[in-house]
């Protein structure tokens, strides 16, 4: 499963913010006046500067501020204490039954500059995983509470990130950036105290721009994004269709997707999308040392995004989450693709279909 992991893990959080330019609207676009009339009021300097826009034609809307909710169907959660690791004396399985997971999802990204030389923006994200109705514990014994107790108290995960978007010519491009999260299983009050256990991730892409319906990359990143820490290439590709209606765009292998455009305010899009995060649990139990989840998941997704009113748009996602990872760790290292140290525990949670549902203020 780590191998698996390996050549699919990716994080690249912070997308390519956007900055004004001369996008035009689609050949189908609606016939009412919405806000892409406004993508030709663009500064003269900028009009005319021979650099790399950070855009291409018909991109899905960047959102500068996000207000969304996810939540999943039932799914057990199969816990085994591995009977190798010293700290315990014998093997201890268990099965955790779950309603589902639910949770409150926002984030934020705010260009800080914008100019047709840099393009540099500060983002942030808050993300919740509760688990409902938590049932009997089937078959628990000993030490798989390791495990249970954090889950009851809920995951969280908090996160700032700095991206900057470097054009060398009008057709070249470097993207630079780096991440801070802290997760664990945490009330807000206590966020100072988890503060020391901040994950590090980032990534460096160089690309180019060869006309305004394509731009791809290749670069290297540090990710956390299956649960473990892991250095993995990236490819960056964003294209659309002669005809306007169609496109790919992609940060493989984190998320891919194709898009349809049916006019400036409607477009459907279909892919995936790799999560997880490694999370911090502090535990409540005596004599016992505090532990880490690597938590990671694939979600196969349509989702659908309107325009409201202007710059307000909504987000209708819907899918089918499956479980990548759900090991628990003595501490924080470096395992990788071939590390054979043992985890203290090897669980398997079970797949779900979900839905989340956000609204957005989106970037002209």
């Amino acid at each position: 499963m780590r191998k698996i992991a390996f050549l699919s893990l990716l994080f690249f959080g912070g997308s390519v913010i956007a900055q004004n330019d001369t996008l035009q609207a689609p050949s189908d676009t609606a016939a009412e006046e919405d806000f892409s009339l406004y993508e030709n009021l663009v500064p003269e300097e900028t009009a005319a500067a021979p650099w790399a826009s950070t855009k291409i034609f018909d991109l899905s809307p960047q959102k500068l501020i996000s207000i969304g909710y996810d939540v999943q169907g039932a799914y057990n959660i199969n816990m085994k204490v591995m009977p190798n690791f010293p700290k315990f004396a014998s093997d201890s399985t268990g099965t955790l039954s779950t309603e589902g997971s639910q949770g409150l999802r926002l984030g934020f990204n705010i260009p800080v500059v914008s100019k047709n030389r840099l393009t540099w923006t500060i983002a942030g994200n808050y993300l919740e995983n509760n688990y409902r109705g938590i049932g009997p514990r089937l078959a628990v014994v000993r030490n798989t509470d390791l495990l249970t107790n954090p889950l009851e108290a809920g995951l969280k995960s908090m996160g700032l990130a700095t991206t900057v978007f470097v054009p060398f010519d009008a057709k070249r491009f470097i993207l630079m950036q780096a991440q801070g999260d802290v997760n664990g299983s945490f009330v807000l009050s206590e966020i100072g105290d988890y503060l020391n256990k901040t994950r590090v991730s980032g990534a460096i892409v160089y690309g180019k721009r060869p006309h305004d319906r394509l731009q791809w990359g290749l670069g290297i990143s540090r990710t956390y994004r299956l649960g473990e820490l892991n250095y993995v290439p990236v490819l960056f590709y964003n294209y659309t269709w002669p005809n306007r209606k169609w496109g790919i765009e992609a940060l493989f292998p984190a998320r891919a997707a194709v898009r349809r455009t049916f006019n400036s305010r409607n477009l459907l899009l279909f892919g995936y999308e790799l999560e997880g995060q490694t999370y911090f649990l502090r535990s409540t139990i005596a004599n016992r040392a505090d532990s880490e989840l690597r938590r990671g998941e694939a979600r196969l997704r349509f989702t659908y995004e309107k325009s409201l009113s202007g710059f307000i748009w909504m987000s209708l996602q819907a899918g089918y989450r499956i479980n990548t990872a759900f090991n628990l760790d003595e501490k924080e290292f470096f395992r990788g693709p071939f590390g054979t140290q043992p985890f203290i525990m090897e669980n398997k949670a079970g797949n779900a279909p979900y839905i989340m549902f956000s609204i957005n203020l989106v970037s002209p």
